[in-house]
């Protein structure tokens, strides 16, 4: 649907498009191929893996994982094999007569006359034996809905097409395949014409969109379009007309930031630009490109996630729009419209974001653009939440543990140094297991960098606390006081939340740690996961929880302002809700309070590892984490 929608729009002489877009899977048990040829069940499958591409050579990798609940449909072959699908799983087929191939959702294809669905099959690759590298089509039997179970599925690079165990094409979709059949139709279709991608990281969209125009002239060589195949020429970075290689092509730019002029030169009668993460892109490119476009056969199309609520491509669903009078034809993809998007994806991500409003999810699911009327994370309503009722129940979060949070300060004058213990339960971002944290104690809240002092009262709660475990901002101030720690063999899990999150989808969520932890820390307030059990301090601490200013990077990820970006907007450092963060950055373990160690301090090895910052301790294990804490409280007694 949102295919067709931006094809329409493209197709008009003189077209001026603008898109933000907010964007299946198998049963337990399907096999799936990697990229070494060996077979492992579809569940377990992870980020780590690298999956066998359609061709049977190149590798596809796993961007991120999906899983929920929905209608799934068994499809019964003609060689007596099946594969079970969830009903947005979208089906590879070729067609049992031309060989023509098609991609379509089960929820589409249940909707198929009996006529209409003998003539497709399923397609496999042979890896073996004498017709190895072929392909073969087998007739679709039967399909049965089964009712709801569980799927399991990923996003993988590339053409989106991987193997099953059996040799089977299967299928994940990308919005690079929108661009590599509109770059072929200009082609084709128009003399002399010239098709221009440009972005801001012109590699990654190089890549991706010229391997679906390779994928897409493979389609038209199996099809009634095949004559035309042969007289496309692809190569690494140009695609042309044979015999036209300099007068007839598409080509990638990259859109410079302060040197606009570096996309200028550009005109025919037959232009197309397409501008990828355009709010990525400077305003001054935009003049130079839409100033290019003179003759009456000329396009331009901008996509992007709606990452920023100004610029040139925000005006253009906006002022510009020919909604208000102007030029652009504003698409919006919203996910939740989308048939390839199960409604299991849009419940899960509703309660991963917390509500339709969370900026993320108009962002990536709504494809509309983030209200920043709201300049902090945390409202005062949202902050005075924190310090009535409680965040863990008895029954339901009996296996709790501790955090002893510690955040250095410089001293003299500067931030102050930060110490804090919380009750935490679940490892989680959101769903049933989402972390829940109470903080029940502030021990220390002063301009203090004396690590002696900081160290003593670190063991004070080590022996208060069972079981507890120490993040510790070790970066800069808090560099000293790690190395001490480690002298006296008291284990802590290192805090460099500068750095890029761990997990590709944190990643892709967050400019770095810091934001992640601040963000997943406010949704925890919002979604009632976070309390304070102390009125030490209420004041400061209300008022730096209402006080943290965000923004959005051009990825559309959630950015938090440096302390020195707040210092220049009149904002304190934030001591106290850093350490409160803490709690909520990803990586971190807790060890259930009631758990007793039964390793001998005397010969647990420690071992040693070198940061830019210094001596730090190992990084934790598994299990590990209340053995090293309990040697610490041994050597203290």
């Amino acid at each position: 649907m949102h295919q067709e929608e931006l094809f329409n729009s493209i197709a008009f002489d003189g077209s001026r498009t603008t898109v933000s877009s907010g964007h299946g899977c198998f049963a337990a048990g399907t096999p799936i191929m990697l990229a070494d040829g060996s077979v492992i069940p579809v569940e377990d499958v992870d980020i780590t893996h690298f999956l066998m591409g359609d061709d049977g050579k190149s590798w596809r990798e796993v961007e991120c994982l999906a899983r929920g609940r929905e209608n799934m449909h068994r499809f019964s072959y003609a060689d007596g094999t099946s594969h079970t699908f969830n009903e947005s799983h979208i089906l590879c087929l070729q067609h049992l007569g031309t060989g023509a191939r098609r991609d379509i959702t089960v929820r589409r294809w249940v909707t198929q006359n009996a006529v209409e669905k003998a003539r497709w099959g399923i397609y496999r690759l042979e890896m073996h034996g004498a017709k190895a590298g072929e392909y073969h089509a087998v007739p679709i039997v039967e399909a049965v809905c089964i009712g709801e179970g569980d799927y399991y599925g990923f996003l993988v690079d590339g053409n989106h097409k991987f193997l099953c165990g059996d040799g089977t094409v299967f299928h994940n979709t990308g919005k690079t395949r929108s661009a590599g059949v509109v770059a072929l139709w200009h082609l084709c279709f128009f003399p002399n014409s010239f098709t221009m991608f440009t972005a801001p990281q012109i590699q990654q969209l190089r890549k991706h969109v010229w391997k679906e125009i390779e994928t897409c002239v493979g389609l038209m060589r199996n099809g009634r379009l095949s004559w035309m195949a042969e007289y496309i020429t692809v190569l690494s970075e140009t695609v042309y007309i044979k015999g036209h290689q300099k007068e007839w092509q598409v080509y990638a730019k990259t859109a410079p930031k302060g040197n606009p002029q570096a996309l200028a030169g550009n005109h025919a009668d037959n232009l197309l630009i397409w501008a990828d993460e355009a709010c990525a892109v400077d305003n001054g490119v935009f003049d130079v490109l839409t100033g290019a476009l003179t003759h009456a056969n000329n396009r331009m199309v901008m996509t992007s996630q709606p990452a920023k609520p100004a610029g040139f491509f925000f005006d253009s669903h906006h002022k510009l729009s020919i909604a208000a009078g102007g030029v652009w034809n504003s698409i919006i993809m919203n996910a939740e419209d989308s048939e390839i998007v199960a409604e299991s994806k849009i419940l899960e991500s509703l309660i991963q974001y917390g509500s339709r409003d969370d900026p993320q999810y108009m962002i990536r699911i709504r494809g509309l653009f983030p209200d920043l009327a709201g300049e902090f994370l945390v409202t005062h309503g949202m902050a005075e939440k924190v310090y009535k009722g409680a965040a863990l129940h008895k029954t339901n979060h009996a296996n709790y543990g501790y955090f002893i949070l510690v955040d250095v300060g410089g001293g003299v004058g500067r931030d102050d140094s930060t110490i804090c213990v919380a009750k935490v339960w679940g490892n989680t971002q959101w769903g049933k297991t989402a972390r829940r944290a109470e903080v029940v104690k502030i021990p220390l809240c002063k301009n203090n960098d004396d690590i002696h002092q900081l160290t003593a009262k670190i063991q004070e709660c080590l022996i208060e606390y069972s079981n507890a475990t120490i993040l510790l901002d070790s970066n800069g101030a808090g560099a000293g006081l790690a190395q001490n720690l480690k002298s006296l063999g008291i284990f802590f899990k290192p805090m460099h939340w500068g750095g890029q999150c761990f997990s590709n989808k944190n990643r892709k969520e967050y400019v770095n740690k810091r934001a992640q932890a601040y963000v997943c820390l406010s949704r925890a307030i919002s979604q009632g996961r976070f309390k304070v059990r102390t009125v030490y301090l209420k004041g400061k601490a209300t008022e730096q929880l209402t006080r943290i200013p965000y923004t959005f990077d051009d990825q559309a990820r959630f950015k938090i302002l440096s302390k020195k970006e707040m210092s220049a907007k009149g904002i304190k450092s934030p001591d106290i809700v850093d350490t409160f963060a803490f709690i909520f950055l990803e990586g971190t373990h807790y060890t259930p309070a009631d758990v007793v160690s039964t390793v001998d301090p005397e010969t647990y090895d420690h071992g040693e590892e070198r940061t830019e910052n210094g001596l730090m301790p190992p990084p934790s294990e598994p299990a590990s984490g209340a053995e090293r804490v309990k040697r610490a409280a041994r050597l203290l007694q």
